[in-house]
């Protein structure tokens, strides 16, 4: 009895150690995750209240350094190694092709955010996606997939408002038009019927045309302000415009003429897609069916009889003819969103 006493008491023992020590590390990497999650938080909430302060005096600087050329040793060790690093990792990640893109969808959403910013809510975003997860799971797989997902989240969210804001302005277009042939034919300048349309229409055509006006005015060429309006937007109908009117400025030419025949080509361009999108719905909506109704059908007949399709569940040739089944519909949604799916 003595011996089994001191066995079972062993055993215990060992198991407390091995749980404090897997605690220990949980708690050490919750920890980390808790801190790096308050470390960006705290870095985001600088820049949005502080940074503009702080770039106003490191300009101060630099303009000041601009008169003394002659820099000693000593100024430039004053730099800490921290923010050295940070400049690295800032420049490294301004030459990418991730924040030009991040760039050009925070234009065409007319979000008014630094790229750097965007990638620094993504970090957190991230960040605080994968601490819950491994919180609730203690699962390092589920938490790096939560990383990743919460990194891609608020890209997400911008896309969708990309898209609804470039299908708004596609709409406008055509009444914009309008609004500019009737301006040059009641005597206005391009530039006077442009701010026309900027005021009496609502965003985002009027932004749009605003900031087109505002570029002129700041000193850059019309020619050149209308072909940064086609990279900010990257619509075709919109392409076709300004095409026409860097044609024009070349050329010459009756303008409101022209403008009204765009703008008839585009309102039925515009509707030719409302008709186009009508059909895709349909189709997507018949795929998810065709691939819904096996699965739910399959459900019901487990809920009504169990023991029917539990033979299917249990048996390896049912298993097998499920999964020929399940792949069969996958295969077939997939070929009918292709088939359906047409770039407008």
């Amino acid at each position: 009895m003595a011996k089994r006493f001191r066995r079972a008491c062993s055993r215990q023992a060992e198991r407390i150690s091995t749980l404090s020590e897997r605690g220990f590390n949980m708690g050490t990497v919750v920890l980390l995750l808790v801190f790096a999650t308050a470390l960006c938080l705290f870095y985001a909430l600088f820049l949005l209240f502080f940074e503009h302060r702080y770039s106003v005096k490191n300009r101060l600087i630099q303009a000041g350094e601009s008169f003394n050329p002659c820099e000693t040793e000593e100024t430039k060790k004053q730099t800490t190694l921290l923010k050295g690093l940070v400049r690295q990792a800032i420049k490294y990640i301004e030459k990418s092709n991730y924040y030009a893109k991040i760039r050009t969808k925070l234009l065409q959403a007319y979000i008014k955010m630094k790229p750097i910013e965007f990638i620094e809510i993504s970090l957190i975003s991230g960040l605080v996606l994968s601490g819950i997860l491994f919180l609730l799971t203690s699962n390092g797989l589920l938490a790096s997939i939560g990383l990743l997902l919460g990194f891609r989240l608020p890209e997400s969210v911008i896309e969708t408002i990309r898209k609804k804001r470039m299908k708004q302005l596609n709409d406008q277009l055509p009444q914009a038009l309008s609004l500019v042939a009737n301006g040059l034919r009641a005597g206005f300048s391009f530039p006077q019927a442009m701010a026309v349309v900027s005021r009496e229409m609502e965003a985002p055509i009027a932004d749009e045309f605003a900031k087109v006006l505002r570029d002129n005015s700041f000193g850059k060429n019309m020619d050149e302000a209308l072909e940064d309006l086609g990279k900010r937007t990257d619509d075709e109908d919109l392409d076709i415009f300004i095409t026409t009117l860097l044609i024009h400025l070349q050329v010459g030419g009756d303008l409101s003429e022209i403008l009204d025949t765009i703008s008839g080509t585009i309102r039925e361009r515009v509707k030719l897609k409302g008709d186009i999108r009508t059909l895709i719905s349909q189709s997507k909506m018949s795929a998810w069916v065709i691939g819904v109704l096996p699965v739910a059908i399959g459900a019901a007949l487990f809920v009504l009889n169990p023991d029917y399709m539990g033979t299917m569940l249990n048996e390896p040739m049912g298993l097998a003819l499920l999964g020929i089944a399940g792949g069969m519909i996958l295969l077939g949604a997939f070929v009918l969103t292709k088939i359906v799916k047409i770039k407008l």
